[in-house]
Order: structure tokens, then sequence, then C-alpha cells
């Protein structure tokens, strides 16, 4: 006889929703999938715009956002596609809690052509901030760092409220434009030391890790880097849409952690044992790639709450359907992964249990009412699976803030190659990079010069001596009466004075061609004017036309100082890209000094020389850029010889700051300089006794334990998952993780 087992028998009734982020460079088109209560994300797709979101023509946006829905849409049934749509939208297309009119137009349109029907809207920076709280069971406060292709946007976020928004063009590295935001912002006294990355292609944790924040920016101390996961604005996004919409949040599917030096490590992921033949019907329908499950239960019917159609909607969306990011309490990511997955063994166990009692040879007069009694095993299997997982499968992190005392020593230090590094010598051992630049500058020209033609005249030379002729030679000088400087073209000859006692004497005379010493209108003297002769006083001169030819004007010109300058500009602006260069060539355990201790250029090429008139110089060269780099664990040990903490002090290992000045080259391989080391020394712990001391203590009881340790001013708990109705205690021992943060 064949069992009939219709509460195995599986029926769904699926709908497709759509969310669709809007970014500067980017769009991306996330669909989920709703059956039986629960939602799951089934595909992401992002496509990038030519330029800007904002400079996109209507075509190339339609175009742009119809591919990515179209791919997204791939994964979808056949003759299935979504338009029910959540926007993701930019801060600055919000005003009063509304879409800007001419945005508004935008969705507008984009909702017309591609059949869409709008259901709300949320910012996307709130959304992210909503949803780090809910991962890290707090309010947020951070700097968050959206970074696009050539697009940069920095969001401070005080207790999970975005507070001020900036953004620009991305100018150097995403680091520096981050950096130089962060100064426009107004009334800020002090930033969070923490900095929270998304939206970028790559990785940039270590980058913003090596990056040296302005000395004007208010922060406490060094700011913690971290990197969101690819996607996790989508989640975000979603996470606050399923508030809005009804859903009760179980929990979301893992996520990789925001990632840094100084941040948690990831938690662990449980993966589903997977055998052929086991895997439960609504559990294979996910293909590779694809994002796993957001683990939402909805307590109403959407599809009876959607909006009215497109035209009513999108002309001006009412404030009951802009969706704001609400403020629910769902559980955390590792909860839902221990309850998906104790659901898939469950169907695995029914699915072999019906298979089993399908092959028995049961009477046929087996009462059809034990049927039922599979469903207990059921729930046993989940309630001893989700035991289980309690007793075994939680973490704690608890975060102590010790007060510290910060200590500063200066020394003179050699940094040296190949030897190691020795505290007692000062000496740190290091290796020497350099690295290659080739790049280009302009200046304006700042030089003045005169430049005109002399004036040029005719002067009569008389000779009064009656001796003898005179010859008097090209070049020589002669003076005018108002001190003004001629040279001689030719020599001439002037024959001595003629005549006697009664008729008086003649002086000789001869003509010759002058040329001013100098260029100027000044020298074009009039006729008439007299002449003298420094060497001899029997001779002079005067001139019967008047002289001309004299100009002058001042112009602007390259000077040698305008040359020196773009030396220095070259390789000032090209010192970012030679350290990020360096960096790639060094492992994550070496430390960059700050300064290049050479910038050498080599094969400069000028458009203008010095003297050459011109508004504006630009120089072409490469720059060699040598540096030195040296491990953090030397740097360690070097900094606990020199600020030598005592029997009950360590030096907190993460807070050890450097400032090097006067570096003088020594030799090829040994660069000296004055160091400054400064660090926090905190109070010992005995982290193993402190946890054995709070294991199995509800979080109230554990924090009473750990206030009473008088270096610890203020504890936080958080225990991963966070499973309701079982009791909140602290897991075993060496499940517990001790973050020390030392206050000044």
């Amino acid at each position: 006889m064949k069992l009939s087992l219709p509460f195995l028998e599986k029926k769904e009734n699926l709908s497709y929703f759509l969310v669709l982020i809007l970014r500067h460079n980017k769009a991306s088109a996330v669909i989920f999938e709703e059956s039986a209560g629960t939602v799951k994300v089934i595909n992401q797709v992002s496509e990038s715009f030519k330029d800007s979101i904002e400079k996109a023509p209507d075509e190339e946006l339609l175009t742009v956002l119809d591919k990515a829905i179209s791919k997204a849409e791939s994964v979808l049934p056949d003759n299935i596609e979504t338009q029910k749509t959540i926007f993701g939208l930019k801060e600055n297309w919000i005003e009063d809690n509304k879409i800007k009119k001419e945005y508004l137009g935008k969705l507008k349109k984009i909702s017309e052509e591609l059949g869409l029907i709008p259901i709300g809207f949320l910012i996307t920076t709130e959304a992210i901030a909503h949803f780090l709280a809910i991962e890290e069971g707090a309010p947020v406060s951070a700097i968050l760092a959206e970074i696009d292709r050539d697009y940069a946007a920095t969001s401070l976020i005080r207790a999970g409220k975005i507070v001020e928004v900036k953004s620009s063009k991305i100018e150097g590295s995403p680091a520096e434009t981050i950096d130089k935001l962060l100064k426009h912002f107004e009334n800020v006294e002090v930033l969070p030391s923490r900095v929270i990355i998304f939206g970028a292609d790559k990785d940039l944790t270590q980058e913003f890790i090596g990056h040296q924040w302005s000395k004007t920016l208010p922060f406490l101390h060094l700011p913690q880097i971290a990197n969101l996961e690819q996607g996790f604005d989508a989640k975000a996004v979603l996470s606050g849409a399923a508030s809005e919409m009804g859903f009760q949040v179980l929990g979301a599917a893992p996520t990789k952690p925001a990632t840094s030096k100084t941040t948690e490590p990831a938690e662990e992921n449980l993966e589903e044992e997977k055998h052929e033949g086991e895997i439960p019907e609504e559990q294979a329908d996910v293909s590779e790639g694809q994002s796993p499950d957001f683990g939402f239960v909805k307590d109403k019917d959407i599809a009876k709450e959607v909006p009215p159609p497109i035209a009513a909607v999108i002309e001006e969306i009412p404030e009951e359907l802009q969706i704001q990011v609400a403020e629910s309490k769902p559980l955390s990511q590792n909860a839902a992964v221990i309850l998906a997955g104790a659901t898939s063994t469950l169907g695995k166990l029914l699915s072999t249990i019906k298979t089993s009692i399908s092959k028995l040879k049961l009477p046929s007069s087996f009462p059809v009412g034990n049927k039922i009694i599979i469903l207990p095993i059921g729930i046993v299997a989940i309630l001893l699976l989700v035991f289980i997982f309690y007793l075994f499968g939680r973490h704690a992190t608890v975060t102590l803030a010790i007060n510290g005392q910060k200590i500063s020593q200066e020394k003179n230090v050699a940094f040296v190659a190949g030897v190691p590094t020795d505290a007692s010598k000062s000496i740190i051992q290091a290796q020497f990079q350099d690295v290659l630049e080739n790049g280009s500058a302009s200046t304006n020209a700042t030089g003045t010069k005169d430049i005109g033609t002399p004036s040029k005249g005719t002067v009569t030379v008389f000779n009064s001596s009656t001796n003898s002729s005179r010859t008097i030679d090209a070049g020589t000088i002669i003076t005018s009466s108002n001190d003004l400087k001629f040279t001689l073209d030719k020599s001439v000859t002037v024959a001595s004075a003629s005549g006697d006692f009664f008729s008086g004497t003649t002086p000789g005379k001869a003509n010759v061609n002058v040329t001013a010493a100098d260029i100027g209108t000044n020298f074009n003297l009039p006729s008439n004017t007299k002449f003298s002769f420094a060497a001899d006083s029997s001779i002079a001169a005067k001139n019967d036309n008047p002289f001309s030819g004299g100009t002058k004007k001042n112009i602007t010109v390259v000077s040698k100082d305008d040359i020196a300058k773009l030396e220095s500009d070259l390789a000032k602006s090209l010192e970012q890209k030679a350290k990020d260069d360096i960096g790639k060539k060094t492992s994550g355990n070496m430390i960059l000094l700050p300064v290049f201790i050479s910038e050498t250029l080599s094969n400069k090429s000028l458009d203008k020389n010095a003297g050459d008139e011109a508004s504006k110089v630009t120089l072409k060269a490469d720059v060699n850029y040598k540096s030195i780099v040296y491990s953090k664990s030397d740097l360690v040990s070097f900094a606990k010889d020199i600020l030598k903490p005592s029997d009950n002090l360590v030096l907190d290992e993460g807070r050890i700051s450097t400032d090097v000045k006067n570096i003088k080259v020594k030799s090829d391989n040994e660069v000296g300089t004055t160091l400054g080391i400064s660090g926090f020394l905190v109070p010992k712990i005995d982290q193993s006794s402190l946890a054995k001391k709070i294991s199995g203590k509800n979080i109230k009881d554990a924090q009473v334990i750990l206030a009473s340790i008088s270096q610890i001013s203020s504890t936080t708990i958080k225990i991963t998952p966070n499973i309701p109705l079982l009791p909140k205690t602290l897991p075993a021992a060496g499940k517990i993780k001790f973050v020390i943060n030392s206050n000044e």
C-alpha cells in the first residue's frame, strides 16, 4: 500500500521583488523571492555608467538599468518578470524625506519605460547604518566612506543617524579624498575613530590603514578601518525594506563581516553536508554565484498591499509608500544560518523517513492518524540541533575599555640594512626600497625682464687741439649732458684745430654714428645735445638731429625659481603614488617610513627655458624615490625597550605611533633619524583567568564581575549568535575573546 503524506508535499506560491540601487557610477539590480513566508535573494547584478548617473542621458540610463535587471532576472522561471520595485537612492536625491523633483522625473521615466511598480525608496547610506546596528547589536558611530569608480562620499554617523554628508571626485587616492572631505565637516569636535568603507571594487583596507591622516582632523586616536563586503548595500536596503513591508526578520544569511587590522575576526560559517538525493527540493534551486538567503518571514500578505499603478505612484510617491528604515530587531546572522541548517537537516530526515515508510508493507488497516508520529520526531530534531549549537556553537566578544597612560620618548635612531634591531645601540633593521615614477607639473611663470631696442643717431665730434689730429676707436663711450651713455659704431679721425691769434681757431670736426648703451625711449635725445669724452677734455660732440629708435617694454619670463618650484611640486605630487607602489612591493608585516630619504629627478624636459617669455611652464621628468621599510615586530620590540613598561603594565601594541624627523643619509645602507615613539601603557589583564570567571554567567552578572576590576572603565559584551528564548549566558572560556581598548 502506498502511504500518502500530504503535509510533506511541496506547494509553493512564489512572488518576486526587485531592489534597484542607484549609485554615482553604477546601478545594482537585486532579485528576491518570497515563498511560504520566507524571502531569499536569488541574484544580484551591477552595471556601470560611462560617466555618472547624473550625467547619463535618458537613453544610457534606461539601457544600463534594463541590462542589469535583465541579467538579474535570467535566473527566474520562464515568462516571469519582476515589477514590484524598491529603490535605493543617494543621499543628495532626497530632501525633507521626499525625492527631489528632478530625480522624481527620472524615476517616473525609468518605471514607465521598464514596466516597474515602485513600492517605495530608502536612502542607501541610512539603510547601511541601520543594518550595521542590527549586526552589531547597537547603533553605530563611524565614518562611512563610499568609494565608487571616480567618486567618493563620506557620511558622519552618530548613534546610528546620518549627521552630515560630503562628496567629491576622487583626487589622488581614495584615502586622500576622504581625508580632504572630512576637513569640510562643520562643528565637529571629535570624529569617530572608525572608518567603514563600502562600494569599492577591491578591498581598500590596507590603503586606508597606511594612510597618514591629517593632523588637523579631530581623531582621538588612529581610526580603525573596516571594509564591507561586495553587495552589503543591497542586503542593507533589502533588510530595511523588509522591516517596512511587514516582514518579521528572523535573521540574514551569513555575510562577510567588516574586516580590518583592529576589528573582530569573521565568524565561522557553518556548512551543510550535501549528499546526493538528500537535498531538499526547496533548497536545490539556487544557482552558483547567487546571493545567500535572507531569512525573512512576513506577517501579512504583501501582494494585497501593492501600491496603485505606476502613473499614480511615480508622479509623487506618497509618504506612506516612502520606505524608512524601521527599528526592527532581527536576530544575528549566524542564528539564521543555524535555523536554516536545522530546517535543512530536518528536511533530509523527513525525506528519509518518508522514503523508508513508503517501502514498508503496512497492513491496510494501519490507522491513518499514526502518520503524524513523524511530526514530533522533526520537532525533537530541531530542538536537539538548536540545543547542541547553544552549547558548543556560540562565542562571545568582550570589549574592555582600560584606563591607559600615554608615554612618549624621542631618540636618535639609525635604520640600518642587514643589521638586527638592537635598542641598546639605537638600531632598527631596515630594508631600502626605491621606485621610479613618471609625471609632469605646470606652474605660472613669475620672472620679469625688459625688452626693446636702443636709440641710434649721428654726432659731430669736435677736436679743439691745434697740435695734432685725433683718432677715436669704435666702442668708445660718450656721455650726454643728462648722463646717458652712447658708444661709437666705428672708429673716426678728427683733424686738429686751425687758425691764428688774430683770426681765432676753428676746431677740427668729423661725423660718426652712435648707439645707446641701453634700451628705452629716454635715449631718444633731441638735437643739439652735447656729449663729452671721459678720457680727453679737448674733444667733444654734439648731435645736429634728434636720436630715434629707442623702445622698451616689460614681459613675463620663466625664472630659475619657477623651475626649482616645478621640480619640488612634481616630486610632491607623485609621493602618494610612490608610497602606494612601494606598499604593493612590501609584505603586510612591514611599515613604510612616512618620509622618503631621497627624491631624485632625471630625464627632465622643460617646454620653456629660464629667461623665455611665457605665462606658464611645464616640466616632465622621472622621479626616483628611495624609502625605508621596517617590520612591525621590530618596532614593537624597540618600543618596549625604549618606553620600558613596568611589571604591572604592558604596552598596547595596537596603538604605537611614530614621528620621524631630521633624516640624514649616512651611507648606502644607513640612515640616521630622530624618532619619536608614542604608546599607551595599560594594566596587565589575565585574560585566561578572567574568561573562566565570567564563563556561564549571564551578561549582567559578567559585567558586574568585570566592573569590580579597578583598571576597567567600561565593558561591552556581544554573544553570537543571539538565539531568542534561550538564556543569554556566556559560553565556555575558550569561546570568549577579549578586545582591549586603552583610554588616554
